[in-house]
């Protein structure tokens, strides 16, 4: 069950990444695409912590969430589709809470994606009121 929990988390981080890329091809300033890059390695940074633990290098990313969150961009503009994401990045940190209490690995894992929600949430203020697009971790 635990071997099978770490596939989907590791399959899960590598569509993040292209879901990441589908982000960053359409948001509109540099800066907007340079943290969205940014948060985009991060999670195949994850995806490799994760192959670590379960030996599957084979697994390649799917368009599961580069596609709906794509059409999300188009319909509900950046600061909706982030906003969103957000969410969806702090529900990964509480999902990895049980895992990261056994493995240190994942800890760090969790914690950035929590930092990614906190980092989107930021992104959406600055796009809201014009203000410097936020850098990575802080």
């Amino acid at each position: 069950m635990e071997q099978k929990l770490l596939l989907v988390f590791q399959q899960s981080e590598l569509d993040a990444v292209k879901m990441y890329q589908v982000l960053t091809d359409k948001a509109a300033g540099e800066d907007e695409k340079q943290l969205l890059r940014q948060l985009g390695a991060v999670e195949g940074r994850h995806a490799a912590v994760l192959r670590g633990f379960t030996g599957v290098s084979d697994l390649k990313p799917t368009d599961k969430m580069a596609k709906p969150i794509g059409l999300l961009r188009e319909k509900l503009g950046a600061k909706g589709t982030y906003t969103l994401l957000a969410l969806g990045e702090h529900g990964a940190y509480f999902l990895y809470q049980p895992l990261a209490k056994k493995y240190d690995a994942l800890r760090q894992v969790a914690k950035d994606e929590r930092d990614h929600g906190n980092t989107l949430l930021k992104l959406v203020r600055a796009l809201r009121r014009s203000l410097p697009i936020p850098v990575l971790g802080n």
